[in-house]
C-alpha cells in the first residue's frame, strides 16, 4: 500500500487520539492539557476536545486534585485481552523458572520496544531480593544489560541510536559518554553477553545474552540480576552460561 493510500485512509480524529495516548509513559503518568498540546503540536482547544471524548469513553481519566490527566481503565480492559506475546510468554516461562532454579537469582525476560527495553516476563530468585523492575514497564538502553544487549545485537543503526540518545546518568556508574558506549557496544559483539555493574541501581549486578530465533534474529533478551556481592568474576561466568544455556533453549521453541 503506498503513502498517499495511507495518508487518505487516516481519521485524522482517531490519529491525534492515539498521538495524545503515547504522549504517556510509565515515568510520566500524568500530564496537563498544555503538555500534551505541546507534545502533539497543537493547540489546547483541540487537546480539550478530544480529551472530553476520551474522559467520556473512560480511555482517559482526570486527575480532579491536579485537572492532570492519565490513561483510564478502559485501555487496562482491552489490554487483557491483546494475546500479543502472550504465547511467547507462556513458552518461555519454563525455561526462564528452570534458569533461576539453577543460577538461584532473580531473572526477566525483554524486547527491544520504541529504543527501549521493555520487561515481558520476571521470575523472583530464591533469594526474594527485591529489584525496582515490573512486567510492562520500560528502562533505558544505556545503563541496563538487557539495553546494551539490544544495542548491540537487535539494532543495527545502534550508532545512529546512541548519537540520538541522551545518556543520564542513573546511578555514578552509568554511562553517559556516547564515544565510550559504543566501544562497550562493539565489546558486547564480540563476547555475546554484556554487563551492568550497578549502573542502573547501585548494590545491582545484571548479566544478559540475546534471544536469537532460528534465522538468527535477536528477537529478545534475558539477564539474571542480584547483589554485587554475590557476582563476582567467576559467578558472572557461571551465570553466563545458564543464560546461554536457556537462550538457546528458547531459540528453539520458535524452530
Amino acid at each position: 500500500m503506498s503513502s498517499t493510500t495511507n495518508k487518505k485512509i487516516l481519521n485524522t480524529s482517531v490519529e491525534k487520539a492515539f498521538k495524545i495516548l503515547n504522549c504517556f509513559s510509565t515515568e510520566k503518568i500524568e500530564l496537563g492539557v498544555t503538555e500534551i498540546a505541546h507534545k502533539i503540536g497543537t493547540n489546547k482547544s483541540a487537546v480539550y476536545r478530544m480529551l472530553a471524548t476520551m474522559e467520556a469513553l473512560n480511555v482517559i481519566q482526570q486527575n480532579p486534585e491536579n485537572e492532570k490527566y492519565r490513561l483510564g481503565l478502559k485501555l487496562f480492559e482491552l489490554g487483557q485481552k491483546v494475546s500479543i506475546h502472550k504465547n511467547f510468554i507462556s513458552k518461555a516461562r519454563p525455561f526462564m523458572e528452570d534458569l533461576v532454579k539453577r543460577a538461584g537469582e532473580t531473572a526477566h525476560l525483554a524486547i527491544y520496544k520504541d529504543k527501549k527495553v521493555y520487561f515481558l516476563d520476571k521470575v523472583v530468585g530464591r533469594h526474594d531480593l527485591q529489584i525496582n523492575s515490573q512486567i510492562g514497564s520500560e528502562k533505558p538502553l544505556h545503563c541496563t544489560g538487557l539495553g546494551k544487549v539490544m544495542l548491540a545485537f537487535a539494532e543495527p543503526e545502534y550508532r545512529s541510536v546512541i548519537d540520538s540518545s541522551t545518556l543520564e546518568a542513573v546511578t555514578k556508574n552509568t554511562i553517559t559518554n556516547k564515544a565510550q558506549l559504543k566501544e562497550e557496544i562493539e565489546r558486547i559483539k564480540n563476547i555475546g553477553f554484556a554487563l551492568d555493574l550497578e549502573e542502573n541501581e547501585i548494590g545491582l549486578v545484571c548479566v544478559a545474552v540475546p534471544v536469537f530465533d532460528a534465522r538468527g534474529k535477536c528477537i529478545a533478551a534475558i539477564s539474571t540480576s542480584g547483589p554485587s556481592a554475590r557476582f563476582n568474576k567467576n559467578e558472572i561466568q557461571t551465570y553466563t552460561g545458564d543464560l546461554k544455556y536457556t537462550a538457546n533453549q528458547l531459540k528453539h521453541i520458535f524452530e
